[in-house]
């Protein structure tokens, strides 16, 4: 406390030399001038004094025929005058503080708690078209808004919390559940979707009409959504089951050798944009059409804080057009791909039996015809 009481009130240590230096102890003791560590040198003796009490010191030291010499200067007045007339030091820290306390309204980083990547690009892109970004200045008001515009802007989020909290923000969400499919309720029959011969009938709603054995053809009654009770009087039921036949048929798929297609260069075309306080400036030429720019945005940071800017990178992946040829192995391996693709878009989990191919060329082109003998659920609902 004593150190602390002694920087707070500067002190002067000085050097008494010549005339009556014990009058001058005398006077000082007497005249309210307390000296502190008072030690004898030759000539004289050494001793600190309160700065504010040196002149009256001096005067006394006239009287006795004493020099003083002043020496070391201790105190916070002391310190502070040696930037006198230079204020910006002073200011500077004043200045760095308030600029804190206001930055600390803004974004200085984002955080998304347990959220998939893909998931997050797509919210941080959302939130920037909301003007929620690093280094913007935000209010709860807002805050609830965006949180009411994202989960009307997607399917895909059951809800969200925007929670802001000395300069960070913290993006909370949660993945919305896959509704169930519904099934409708419609009585309408099952009907064949190709010709062949049924090896399974299972039936959980309706009246089956077909069992196994029987041949049918496409657009065949398999399953009926009415039935005549004794009296007569049609009832009605929801239709499902599974109707698997073994079935024969035929695709075909034309595929030339030589083909041409758009192709990545790997090279990209940036354009950039400075945004700060809500204001554009463009960076370098801009783009003459805006069709195909995808946009980034990345903070400007400053020692790992967000500065109240970001920047906008605009690009567009190059591409030139090539010409591919393929060989006739390839070329009958794509061919064969597509007619595969065409299977099981139609029968979707058909199990294929066997396999039988045709191929012809013309002109460098490939006319690949497939024959395939498969298993497969038939049964469609009429008019779907």
């Amino acid at each position: 406390m004593n150190d602390l009481w002694s920087y707070l009130f500067a002190r002067v240590e000085f050097r008494a030399l010549g005339g009556r230096g014990e009058r001058l102890l005398g006077l000082c003791a007497g005249g309210s001038v307390p000296l502190r560590e008072v030690r004898p040198c030759p000539g004289g003796f050494v001793a600190w004094a309160p700065a504010r009490r040196y002149r009256r010191l001096a005067r006394l030291a006239r009287r006795c025929g004493v020099r003083l010499r002043a020496g070391r200067r201790r105190g916070a007045a002391f310190w502070l005058r040696r930037y006198r007339g230079r204020w910006g030091l002073a200011l500077a820290p004043i200045a760095f503080f308030a600029a804190v306390h206001l930055l600390g309204q803004g974004v200085w980083a984002i955080r998304y708690d347990d959220l998939p990547a893909t998931l997050c690009q797509e919210l941080e892109q959302r939130l920037y078209s909301m003007d929620i970004y690093e280094g913007a200045v935000l209010t709860q008001e807002s805050l609830r808004l965006a949180e009411k515009q994202l989960l009307a802007a997607s399917d895909e989020l059951s809800w969200v919390s925007l929670n802001f909290d000395g300069g960070r923000l913290v993006v909370e969400a949660a993945a919305a559940r896959e509704k169930p499919a519904i099934e409708p309720n419609d009585p309408v029959d099952l009907v064949a979707a190709a010709d062949g011969v049924l090896l399974e009938v299972n039936v959980q709603e309706g009246f089956a009409l077909k069992g196994p054995g029987q041949t049918v053809a496409a657009g065949e009654v398999l399953v009926s959504a009415c039935k005549p009770d004794p009296n007569d009087q049609p009832v009605a039921s929801h239709t499902k089951g599974l109707v698997v036949a073994a079935v024969r048929r035929t695709y075909q798929c034309v595929q030339p050798s030589t083909s041409e297609a758009e192709a990545l260069t790997g090279d990209i075309e940036s354009f950039y944009r400075l945004q700060v306080m809500g204001f554009t400036f463009p960076l370098g030429p801009q783009p003459e059409e805006e069709e195909g720019l995808k946009t980034t945005h990345r903070p400007l940071t400053l020692l790992g804080f967000a500065l109240p800017a970001t920047l906008e990178e605009r690009y567009r992946p190059l591409g030139e057009t090539r010409q591919f040829h393929l060989s006739p192995d390839e070329a009958r391996a794509w061919a064969r791909y597509a007619c595969m693709r065409q299977l099981y878009e139609e029968f979707p989990g058909a199990v294929l039996v066997a396999e039988s191919r045709q191929e012809s060329w013309e002109g460098g082109t490939l006319t690949y015809t497939m024959t395939v003998d498969l298993k497969a659920d038939i049964a469609r609902v009429r008019g779907g």
